[in-house]
Order: C-alpha cells, then sequence, then structure tokens
C-alpha cells in the first residue's frame, strides 16, 4: 500500500469529534495493521513523500539491500528511508520480493528495474531482467539495451559464445548438468553474454542501427566496440564511412571545436583504418573522400592505385605497416554473423536460419582446429561418462 506521508491532523483522520459521541477504538479500514509483521519505507520524493508498506518477513528472507537495511537499523525499527528511487518503480520492485511475479511495461520499464535490482543486490532479478531484455531485444531499442550495460558491469569485449551441448546424448543426466554448465550462471555473466547479443543483433541490422541518431550519442570506447566488429553485415563500406563522418562532426561540436579534417580524424583515432577500402570500387572511394579524407595522401594514394589498375605491389616494395594495411583493407566480411548466446526463447538457435547456423558451425570449427575440436569433443564425453559414473 503505497501513501502520501503526511502530517497534518486533518490528514491523518484527526480534527474536531463530536463531544458527546463515543470515541473509536479500532484503527481506520484504509489503516495496515502493523504488529511486527509489517515496514515501513519512506520514499523521499521532489514535493511529496510516500509511504510504501511491506512484508517484514519478505523482505528479510529476501537477502537483497533491503534486508540489510533492515537488520542495520535494528529489529524494532519499523521505517526506513529511501532516496533516489522512482516510486512506482519501488513499490514494484518491493512486491516482486513480497509475490516472486514482476509484470514490465517496455525495454525501458525493465532497465529501470534493473537498475533497482542492481542497487539493491537482487541477484535473482538482475537475472530475470536480463532475460526479459533479451527475449524483447529489437532494432529500435538495442543502442539503449546497450549502453546501460556499461554502468553495471565493467565492460571488455565478449568472447565467443558458448557451444551448446549436442542433443542426442547418452546420458540425460550428463547432458543436464552439461548445458548448466555452458551457460551464463552470475548475473555478471548474463550482462556479458546480453551484451554479446546486443553486439550480435546490430552485426545483422547494421545498416538500420547506424541510421539512428542514437549512434551519434556513443561515447568512443561505445562506438569503437561496434565499429571494429568483423561481421558487420553492410551492402557497402560506405556505409560505416558515412557513419564515422557524422559521428566526428557530432563530437567536434560537443568539445567545442572547429571540425576541420584533422580534428575529426583525431576524434575517430584507430578507427580511421575501420572500413575495408579494397572491398569498395573506385568511384565509392571518391565520394566517400569527398566527405571525409579519412586516410592520409600517402595511404589514400595507395588504396586508389590498387583500386583503380588492381595492382599488387611486390612484398619489397611495401613497409611491413603497408603490408598489414593492405591485408585488412582486402579482408571480406562473413556473410553471416555468430549465432547470438541462448538466454531466452529469441536468442534460440532454431530461429535463425539454417545457412547461417552452418556458418556459425563452421567458423567454431576454424577458430578451434580439427585436432582441438576433437580432443575437446572427447574430452567432453568422457567428462560425461564419468559424470553418470559418480552421479
Amino acid at each position: 500500500m503505497v501513501q502520501p506521508f503526511n502530517n497534518h491532523s486533518e490528514a491523518n483522520g484527526g480534527g474536531d469529534r463530536p463531544r458527546n459521541g463515543p470515541l473509536p477504538t479500532a484503527p481506520p479500514l484504509d489503516a495496515p495493521a502493523n504488529d511486527g509483521q509489517l515496514v515501513e519505507f519512506l520514499v523521499l520524493g521532489n514535493k511529496e513523500n510516500y509511504a510504501v508498506h511491506a512484508d517484514r518477513k519478505a523482505i528479510l528472507d529476501s537477502n537483497t539491500g533491503l534486508a540489510q537495511m533492515l537488520t542495520g537499523g535494528g529489529a524494532g525499527d519499523s521505517k526506513h528511508v529511501v532516496r533516489g528511487v522512482d516510486r512506482d518503480n519501488f513499490v514494484t520492485f518491493v512486491r516482486y520480493l513480497e509475490t516472486k511475479f514482476i509484470k514490465f511495461d517496455s525495454p525501458t520499464h525493465t532497465l529501470e528495474i534493473l537498475e533497482l535490482a542492481t542497487r539493491y543486490q537482487c541477484r535473482q532479478l538482475e537475472i530475470h531482467c536480463v532475460k526479459e531484455l533479451d527475449n524483447n531485444l529489437h532494432v529500435d531499442h538495442v543502442l539503449e539495451v546497450y549502453r546501460a550495460l556499461w554502468f553495471y558491469n565493467s565492460i571488455a569485449t565478449p568472447k565467443a559464445p558458448p557451444k551448446e551441448p549436442k542433443r542426442r546424448s547418452r546420458c540425460p543426466r550428463a547432458q543436464k548438468g552439461t548445458a548448466g554448465h555452458s551457460g551464463p550462471l552470475t548475473p555478471e555473466e548474463y550482462f556479458a553474454a546480453l551484451l554479446a547479443n546486443c553486439l550480435q543483433l546490430i552485426d545483422m541490422h547494421a545498416e538500420e542501427v547506424f541510421g539512428q541518431e542514437a549512434m551519434l550519442t556513443l561515447r568512443f570506447p561505445e562506438l569503437e566496440m561496434i565499429v571494429k566488429r568483423d561481421a558487420l553485415q553492410l551492402s557497402s563500406e560506405t556505409v560505416l564511412v558515412d557513419l564515422l563522418s557524422r559521428w566526428s562532426l557530432e563530437d567536434c561540436k560537443r568539445k567545442h571545436v572547429d571540425p576541420t579534417t584533422e580534428n575529426r580524424r583525431r576524434a575517430l583515432g584507430a578507427l580511421c583504418y575501420a572500413p575495408r577500402y579494397l572491398t569498395m570500387t573506385r568511384r565509392e572511394f571518391d565520394a566517400a573522400r569527398e566527405r571525409i579524407e579519412l586516410l592520409d595522401p600517402a595511404e589514400s594514394q595507395l588504396v586508389g592505385d590498387i583500386l583503380t589498375s588492381g595492382m599488387r605491389r611486390s612484398a619489397s616494395n611495401l613497409t611491413p605497416e603497408q603490408q598489414a594495411l593492405v591485408a585488412r583493407f582486402r579482408a571480406p566480411r562473413p556473410d553471416f554473423p555468430l549465432l547470438p548466446v541462448p538466454l531466452s526463447a529469441r536468442s534460440q538457435p532454431r530461429n535463425y536460419p539454417k545457412k547461417m547456423r552452418k556458418a556459425a558451425e563452421e567458423a567454431e570449427r576454424a577458430r578451434d582446429g580439427p585436432k582441438k575440436g576433437c580432443c575437446n569433443r572427447l574430452l567432453l564425453n568422457c567428462c560425461s561418462v564419468f559424470a553418470c559414473i559418480f552421479d
């Protein structure tokens, strides 16, 4: 029950009473009886304060930050002050601790509840929010989720998604145990998996995401993690060049510096080398240079010569740095991105085309190597057999 916190006598049912009438002895019907089973949280707002009543036992059993607040304030203290939270979201969070049920209105609402779950260390709700976000992850709000993850966990480039166990197994219990250990377990691992799925969705719909205005508001580390992705699905590298051009212009405006070519290149740093220039046509390359000169004159001349005549300079005429640069500019992007980490019904492999699943398997085999892959499978099978024996 949420009630405005007010000390006026009239608001509390006070005022003048009939002199000759009997005085009431029972509490008002709308006032919750508190015999030690309820605890009151006073939510401080900008204009008005609100009292939120909750079941004391449910809060203590939750083992969250609210439980620590109750135990730290003493067993007899039934009122606790809460600051810096939205009233409705806090009520939703408290009711979840009491009923283990929650209804999310939108991805934004889910992120707000996730913030409360992280603040009050409710690990179960954190995982539940991550699964909800993954199940409803969409191009329209993937950047909102992606940026929020930077504030909940120390972000590092996510590793390859864990390999799922094969469908057929000689030991169902071993398969169940292997499946439990192949996926994320802790909230931190779920955060990393959701980050990987956000990047995977951006890979699949790179052109649509790159056209959003939210891309221009990303900080450099956030932009860098996306732009350096190898599996970005682009019809042309000019889409990426256009994004870098617009972002560098906005960055100069944010820093109040002149948007000269040098300042824009300095803002992008090594991202100037992210596009695969040698997969473009000469006309596309010249059109991109008209928008922004990302490469220095010598590098532009080198790329232009190769695009014009298809000339392959001998290794003796190129420095090792130029050879590495040309090799990167020539590298084609894969036809399909990797599969996401299966966190919800949306990210299960069966929901993706067969060609994409096959490409992901081939990429995994190429990464592990034939001998390493066979050894890993043999080791997993042996572990499964011993797990069945000693279970």
